[in-house]
């Protein structure tokens, strides 16, 4: 194979190598090219049956392991990478060579509907899970492919929307996993996402590409689109996107040749993009070429399901989250046990959409628990896939909580979201548990308080019974080991360990970005800036229900002996000496010991407690961690490092991190409230004293919360706010979506109204708000119009699109004639 491929293509094969062959491939040059296939992940192989898109396309069955919202619990860069691994292995058995993992974008609202996908709402937490994820997976021959790039944190107008974040926030917060990832892992590939970032398509987006990711980060890889995201091939290239996914069956083409005619695109971004692309074909092709003899294909064919479903239930149980514990769990195993919810039966262990896998193996908790010899006794209670009280299934609940023989047993609720509520395509709609279950579990408290509550759902939703039960498990999406785990947990084989990797806030209202996220608008707005999760919460004194970092167990661990490994000393104006901090590696240490009586995991997060200042900052943020696990009685010292990214900011102004003097301090905690010990560290770095008490002053008014006005984040922003809905005719393309164009266009309305049933049609016999329906309905009103027609397969010609863009500009006969070409 030589080294640079590409050096055989003629140039339209050139342009041609730079879209994908059909749904999951790269083109192989008509026998002349390596060609890879690259399948959905990022908790589990998802190789679909055939090579098309879509939910209603069944894929083989694969270990389902725990989603990224509830791995990340696990504060585990080792467990994550036991699991990356188990995918990359299951992956090159299949003869796939990329995996379309792992997402890193922020949990900025709790109502995303894939944040299941993505690890927390913490850059650093995010960002070293996600480096021993590529590692690993890229370890065994298997390409990761890190997404969304970038600014993608929500579902709703997710293909259009422009989200506007100033530099401060983008580079601390929006970007930092992703550089984390790029400089310490250097994915195979990166995944250019949908929306636009600050006025422009991420795909076009030449700063975010080009500037930042290869000239300032070092990035050599490949950047893929998200499906459906190139609209303008031509300016993706040239902006330094590389290769196209999927393939747009050659309606692009013509846009890319016209470009290079006219020197819009070139010819050194076409060689650039077709040799990236080279880089990953290869890769796939001299991993996947050692299957060639019978034995390397025999061996990587045998995949131990088996252990990989017991990784699934370990890794599960050392990511739940044990919420609140009144002396409630551990269970008793010799009591009977009265096991309520339909959850509990039909299991919630993963999203929807593209990451949905078929499990190879599956039990409920029912089963787990008679498994373990425990007498349990099942009542339905209500309907996962609906709202409404059943007043009958919730009358059974009532008489046998009344009944004499179920005074002694052990109560257990299990609740949660459905999948309905949240998934790919579309945001949650309220942050309240279902009706349904609110109602039973009112009615069971009139009866009964002795209550244990096991939970499911990808995110935070409001938990106003945590006020009177004695015991919550949130096992987030567990993957397919889920009931196996929760029995084990609710039994005491095993201790929760499991902290969480997001903030829980009481009520939606609470949220810092209420107000600017899931609008029917293309101009979101980010006008919390830095503050996101517990950065907000922490600074403003704002209550959560469970704080960033919260997490029980079933014993208890003390600290002590904190010291910072750091031997320059001088004199502050208080007269006392003081380490001062000046720049390099800075270790932090402290004894933990375990003194109940339970063998437990203990998470030791390390936060900078930053100095008081004239410019925006969290009062604290993550700096470090590490997990230990100890036996009753032992004790062990943990060391975390510290370097000047621990303690900077990101100088808009210079256009680069720099670390401002001032005093500083460092927290070793249980969670970003539970400080254990501290110390003050002073640091000599950058004097920075920008004053914007003026411009800025109702981000320092911390009584009433962020209550930002638009000139106010104006201001901060530095440029004009877009104002993408005021659009007129004249100014519409194929970027944007049919809820748009038929504002303005007949022939959209009737379009959109055609392909609403066919999109039904798809699904015979089921409900609309189906998770794969609505996700379907989602992206045909809202995703771009390109991405329709490309995705179509060809089923609709590419001018009936051109057709409908002239329509809405307001060009009827130019709109016709197009039509009839087609």
């Amino acid at each position: 194979m030589r080294a640079n491929i590409t050096e055989q293509l003629s140039l339209n094969e050139k342009i041609r190598f730079t879209s994908g062959d059909g749904a999951w491939h790269t083109w192989n040059g008509s026998g002349k090219l390596p060609q890879i296939m690259m399948c959905d992940g990022p908790h589990g192989l998802r190789k679909q049956r055939q090579d098309a898109p879509g939910q209603n396309n069944e894929s083989i069955p694969a270990t389902c392991f725990p989603t990224e919202s509830a791995l990340a619990c696990s504060w585990n860069p080792e467990a994550v990478a036991k699991m990356a691994q188990a995918i990359a292995k299951e992956a090159l058995a299949q003869n796939v060579s990329i995996i379309l993992g792992c997402g890193v974008n922020m949990k900025r609202s709790p109502l995303c509907g894939r944040n299941f996908e993505y690890f927390s709402e913490d850059p650093y937490l995010a960002g070293t899970l996600a480096v021993s994820y590529i590692k690993a997976m890229q370890a065994l021959g298997v390409g990761a492919s890190l997404k969304h790039f970038a600014g993608n944190n929500q579902e709703t107008h997710r293909q259009t929307a422009n989200s506007q974040i100033d530099e401060r926030a983008l580079r601390e917060i929006y970007l930092r996993a992703f550089e984390m990832a790029v400089k310490e892992a250097n994915p195979l590939t990166i995944m250019a996402s949908y929306n636009r970032l600050n006025g422009t398509y991420a795909c076009e987006n030449k700063r975010l590409l080009t500037d930042i990711l290869r000239t300032e980060w070092g990035y050599d890889g490949t950047v893929i689109s998200d499906w459906g995201a190139c609209v303008d091939s031509a300016s993706c290239l040239q902006a330094g996107m590389d290769l196209e996914m999927p393939d747009h069956l050659g309606a692009h083409t013509t846009n890319i040749n016209l470009a290079l005619k006219e020197g819009k695109l070139e010819q050194a971004a076409l060689d650039r993009a077709a040799q990236n692309v080279a880089k990953i074909v290869t890769y796939g092709h001299s991993h996947n070429s050692l299957q060639e003899t019978a034995q390397n294909q025999s061996a990587a064919s045998n995949v131990d399901f088996e252990a990989h479903h017991n990784l699934a239930i370990s890794l599960e149980e050392e990511s739940a989250v044990l919420l609140k514990n009144d002396g409630f769990f551990p269970i008793d195993p010799i009591k009977p046990i009265i096991i309520i919810g339909e959850l509990a039966k039909n299991m919630r262990y993963q999203g929807g959409g593209s990451s949905h896998i078929n499990a190879a193996y599956n039990i409920d908790i029912i089963s787990a628990l008679t498994n373990r010899d425990c007498l349990a006794t099942y009542y339905q209670g209500y309907h996962s896939d609906s709202d409404l009280a059943d007043s009958k299934l919730e009358q059974a609940v009532i008489d046998a909580l009344l009944s004499e023989e179920n005074k002694a047993a052990t109560i257990l609720f299990f609740g949660g979201l459905s999948e309905r509520y949240e998934g790919e395509g579309y945001d949650r709609k309220s942050f309240t548990l279902p009706a349904n279950q609110t109602s039973l579990l009112n009615k069971i408290h009139d009866v009964r308080s002795d209550v244990g509550v096991i939970t499911f759902s990808g995110a935070p939703f409001e938990m106003n019974f945590a006020d009177w039960v004695p015991g919550i498990l949130q096992m987030y999406l567990g993957g397919q080991g889920v009931a196996e785990a929760c029995a084990n947990l609710l039994l005491g084989k095993v201790s929760p360990c499991g902290k969480l990797a997001e903030s829980w806030p009481l009520h939606i209202e609470d949220v810092p970005c209420y107000e600017h996220f899931g609008e029917s608008s293309d101009d979101i707005e980010y006008r919390e800036s830095i503050f996101i999760g517990y950065r907000y919460y922490d600074t403003y004194h704002k209550s959560v229900r469970f704080p960033f970092g919260h997490g029980l167990t079933y014993t208890k661990f003390v600290y002590s002996d904190l010291k910072i490994n750091w031997d320059t000393y001088r004199a502050s104006h208080d007269g006392n000496i003081h380490k001062v901090y000046t720049g390099g590696s800075l270790e932090v240490s402290c004894l933990v010991k375990n003194i109940g009586k339970y063998a437990a995991s203990e998470i030791v997060q390390c936060y900078i407690q930053n100095p008081s200042c004239y410019y925006l900052r969290a009062e604290k943020e993550l700096g470090g961690f590490q997990k230990v696990f100890l036996e009753p009685g032992q004790e062990k010292t943990i060391t975390i490092s510290l370097n000047e990214r621990s303690f900077s900011i990101y100088a808009a102004e210079s256009q680069q991190f720099i670390m401002p003097s001032g005093k500083y301090t460092i927290a070793m905690a249980t969670s970003s409230i539970d400080i254990r010990l501290q110390e003050a560290l002073f640091v000599e770095g950058t004097p920075y004293q920008k004053d914007d008490r003026k411009v800025l002053a109702e981000y320092f008014d911390r009584k009433n919360g962020l209550h930002i006005s638009r000139g106010q984040f104006e201001t901060l922003y530095g440029r004009p706010l877009s104002q993408l809905d005021r659009r007129k005719p004249g100014e519409f393309s194929m970027h944007d979506s049919l809820d748009c164009l038929s504002k303005h266009s007949f022939l959209g309305k009737i379009f959109l109204k055609i392909a609403e049933h066919i999109a039904f049609s798809m699904y015979p016999g089921r409900e609309h708000n189906d998770p794969e329906i609505m996700m379907t309905l989602q992206g045909i009103h809202e995703g771009c119009l390109d991405s329709i027609l490309c995705q179509s397969a060809g089923a609709v010609p590419y001018k009936y699109g051109e057709a409908i863009v002239l329509s809405a500009n307001g060009h009827p006969i130019q709109s016709i004639m197009r039509m009839l070409k087609a």
